[in-house]
């Protein structure tokens, strides 16, 4: 058995970092701690866990000239002393490397490339695993020299388990940035937190599963980091409690004004998702042909028909509307509204007659708001925005739509800006406060079809008017809104109708009584 570190767990594994964040980190290191050590006893236990014993199937390690080589070869020695034929591929020489004659003493076979791909390609073509320790966070694409002709030269393997160590080589762990040419594999072995580009496209694309492994760095080290990730071990703790005497106003009142004749299939998606994710009582205030819609869906809901335009849009003062929700726990404002100065003024004048009021605010409410930044920064704490990439250019007057990190850190300025909690909508998607971002990594093209963000919007207003924070309402609603899509998809992320997403919320927000969620 190895006895090393092994996956990480707690707060500080979920926590995300990026490449001078980790050197941070690792120049906090405690004395006498090898991290390196640390980190190929780790990646060899978690190759194990993976693969069960390799045996003569083997084992071919990819070593690089940096620390990720160095933590390659320890795991290739690791698991060469269990039984595995084990062989590392090196890029280039590492002179006068202890570890070379670690791994050697231990049955590690030792070759360099040489610029001759046969012997490579025949060593890899016999193993059972491939793992990647040739570039680290220090590097970025393009990839180039003997490391680019490495990766071009290994073959496709069916049945081989491919893994990469801290992160595939041929991304930028900040940007995540990626060569076509980067190391694809099933799974991605962090050493410490997981890196921030590995969650970005295109890097994410190469990544497979990723995993945070134990390096041995104290928790506390971790406590400055901002940024983590969203996943069921750090949303599950938020799940609202269903106490066995609760009434629907324990379970929170949802005021939603949305749709017009237009979109009125906007309304009835955020209405059926509100009552799947558990809020006690729904009422939808919208135009008469949006209100039959969702009736015909959602019949358990209450609704309030309002005049519309000619154009069929809703024409109502926000104080007549107001006055028609009993005391709501929650406001869900802007799912198909339309655009026009009577459906602006309403979104305006809900904000200020429902002041204390908790509020999301979706779609056509956020297109009203681009238009006057005073009440950008008048919204506050109260406030959960949910913009797609378009919508977040708009609000910042920006001259597109930010790709990649560019449009986290647009989301963190307008969550600056605001006050609120900002749904930076996308793949990933970037939930941010003040002074906080979390992560969801979990691409789903189901998921891109008009009337997802309904969805989502009325599944993050049902946990606000449960009772949760604005940015616990947001982890657990993306959350959520994302299990949802994998149920109804099922194998198949083509064509899924959003009213099915709608309907899984109920199964996605409720934790099945063998297990935990995935």
């Amino acid at each position: 058995m190895i006895g090393a570190r092994g996956a990480g767990s707690g707060p500080a594994f979920s926590r995300v970092v990026d490449a001078a964040e980790m050197r941070a980190l690792e120049s906090q290191a405690p004395p006498g701690v090898n991290l390196m050590e640390n980190a190929g006893h780790a990646i060899a236990a978690a190759i194990l866990r993976r693969t069960g014993a390799l045996g003569a199937r083997g084992v071919v390690v990819l070593v690089g000239p940096g620390d990720n080589g160095g933590d390659a070869l320890i795991a290739a020695a690791r698991l060469a002393a269990t039984g595995a034929r084990a062989t590392a591929w090196a890029s280039r020489q590492r002179p006068d490397d202890p570890l070379i004659a670690a791994a050697t003493a231990r049955g590690v076979r030792w070759r360099v490339w040489n610029a001759n791909p046969r012997p490579l390609v025949d060593d890899v073509r016999r193993a059972a695993c491939l793992v990647d320790g040739l570039l680290g966070i220090g590097s970025s694409p393009p990839l180039r020299g003997p490391i680019a002709d490495i990766l071009a030269a290994l073959p496709d393997v069916a049945g081989q388990t491919r893994l990469a160590v801290d992160i595939p080589s041929g991304i930028d762990a900040d940007t995540g940035a990626a060569d076509p040419a980067t190391f694809r594999a099933h799974l991605t072995l962090a050493t410490g937190p997981i890196k921030l580009g590995a969650l970005l496209h295109p890097a994410i694309e190469f990544t497979g599963r990723q995993i945070a492994l134990d390096i041995g760095l104290p928790a506390h080290t971790y406590a400055s980091l901002r940024t983590s990730r969203i996943n069921a071990r750090t949303v599950r703790r938020l799940l609202p409690p269903r106490p066995l005497d609760g009434h629907k106003g324990t379970f929170g009142r949802l005021a939603i004004v949305a749709g017009s004749a237009r979109y009125r299939g906007a309304a009835a998606l955020a209405t059926v998702a509100a009552l799947r994710a558990g809020a006690g009582l729904v009422t939808l205030a919208s135009v008469e042909p949006a209100c039959a819609v969702a009736a015909a869906q959602a019949p358990a809901a209450t609704f309030v028909p309002l005049a519309a335009s000619p154009s069929g849009q809703v024409r109502a003062t926000a104080a007549d509307v107001a006055a028609s929700f009993a005391r709501p726990s929650a406001l869900l404002l802007g799912p198909g509204l339309g655009r026009g100065d009577a459906t602006d003024t309403l979104v305006y004048g809900l904000l200020d007659t429902l002041p204390d009021t908790p509020t999301v605010i979706d779609a056509d409410g956020l297109n009203a708001l681009a238009d006057r930044a005073d009440r950008l920064e008048s919204l506050g704490p109260r406030c959960v925005l949910t913009p797609h990439p378009g919508e977040l250019a708009r609000l910042l007057r920006l001259p597109s739509p930010p790709p990649g990190r560019q449009r986290l850190a647009a989301a963190q300025d307008l969550a600056a800006q605001t006050g609120a909690t900002i749904v930076a909508k996308g793949s990933p998607t970037f939930v941010c406060s003040a002074d906080r971002v979390w992560i969801l990594a979990r691409p789903n093209p189901a998921l891109a079809a008009a009337g997802s963000g309904d969805v989502l919007a009325g599944a993050i207003a049902s946990l606000l008017a449960q009772g949760l924070t604005p940015t616990a309402s947001a982890r657990l609603g993306v959350w959520i809104h994302s299990r949802a899509a994998r149920i109804a998809s099922g194998h198949d992320d083509r064509g899924v109708p959003l009213e099915q997403v709608a309907d899984a919320l109920r199964p996605a927000v409720n934790r099945r009584p063998a297990g935990p969620w995935r």
